[in-house]
């Protein structure tokens, strides 16, 4: 190894110790050195009177008295916050089932327009290549992510054979295979009757987050939207007259806007581009929010609780039972007090960064 890479090396691992350096949490590590301090002042000034001096049924009292009162302050304030968690939870879910809805809507307009044969000017190059023999179960998120990265599915070279199939055209097989990736469970050998999607009644089910998270990382709303953009006749709409009725009312039910929409690759792409700009990535973010278990503040209480139970309360308790004057009864005494002291600081200093972060819209 040279001089030169050597320096290089140095001037790395300086750079990287500044930054770990620069983004300790340095707010806990001064509460913290706070607290111990407090709580070695309170034992110091115990060991000062040789711990024989001190009361300690007194200080054992006085203890209790204030753990009791800290511990239901927490206990009342930790089921206040857990009610407030419920609510906000249950709004949650429910405006994650309101987009959930919204998909399923959009899935059985997709349904109708991939039922058919005779509704793709192509069929040899969508339904016929795509539905049956040996690419039926080819999904989008495979074909896309095997092409515009290193990901490597097991049927790789399945999709690369369907890619340079003579039928296979990069805009009308793309958008058929986006599509039909929405409607049906392609990886799965027998596709599932889903009822949701040939009714039109309000569906209250969520969708799985790892979907949520393949639709993303495959930009498959985004690839309807693209390629109805380029206003190719891809979709013949005049064999969808049975069914208009029931792809309309579906689009209103996703937004109002669309009533008295025309039945047309204009309606499609717009709805497209809502599910791509901003249905999708709303409904990701309160999946993920459901999913979350407790929070810092919860947490911090829960463990306060259980602390000033046990050494508050328990242990005092305990210990006035077996009331000594020796030396290690008043020892014992100090260190609890002491602990107590620096839990309780350290509690009042952390307290309001914690409400910050809870109520900081990030």
């Amino acid at each position: 190894m040279n001089t030169q890479t050597k320096k290089e090396l140095n001037r790395i691992r300086l750079h990287n110790l500044i930054f770990a350096i620069k983004h300790l949490p340095w707010l806990h590590i001064f509460v913290f050195i706070i607290s111990i301090t407090i709580a070695s002042a309170v034992f110091y000034f115990f060991a000062s009177r040789c711990f024989k001096t001190v009361d300690a049924n007194s200080i054992l009292t006085n203890l209790l008295t204030v753990n009791a009162v800290f511990s239901a302050i927490l206990i009342t304030y930790l089921f206040s916050r857990i009610t407030w968690s419920k609510d906000r939870k249950l709004e949650t879910l429910n405006e994650a089932i309101s987009l959930s809805r919204k998909i399923t809507e959009f899935r059985r307009i997709l349904n109708k327009l991939t039922y058919y044969y005779q509704v793709w000017t192509n069929d040899n190059a969508t339904k016929s290549l795509i539905d049956y023999g040996k690419f039926k179960h080819i999904d989008f998120y495979d074909y896309r992510l095997s092409m515009i990265s290193d990901y490597k599915p097991k049927n790789k070279e399945l999709i690369q054979e369907l890619y340079n199939h003579e039928n296979f055209k990069e805009g009308q097989s793309t958008l058929y295979l986006a599509m039909v990736s929405l409607v049906r469970n392609r990886n799965n050998p027998e596709y599932e009757f889903q009822e949701e999607l040939y009714k039109d009644f309000e569906h209250n089910g969520l969708y799985n987050i790892k979907a949520v998270e393949k639709w993303l990382d495959c930009d498959i709303f985004n690839t309807i939207w693209y390629w109805l953009d380029q206003n190719y006749n891809f979709i013949n709409y005049k064999a969808l007259s049975s069914d208009k009725e029931f792809i309309l009312s579906a689009a209103s039910r996703i937004n109002k806007k669309y009533e008295g929409h025309e039945l047309n690759n204009e309606l499609l792409k717009e709805l497209a581009d809502d599910f791509s700009s901003h249905y999708l990535k709303e409904l990701y973010i309160r999946l993920k929010d459901l999913k979350k278990g407790v929070t810092d503040l919860n947490l911090l209480i829960m463990t306060l609780i259980t602390v000033s139970l046990i050494f508050g309360v328990l242990l005092p308790f305990v210990l006035l039972l077996i009331s000594s004057k020796s030396i290690w009864f008043g020892l014992i005494v100090a260190i609890l007090a002491s602990l107590n002291s620096g839990l309780i600081s350290y509690f009042i200093l952390r307290f309001p960064t914690l409400i910050n972060k809870e109520l900081k819209w990030t």
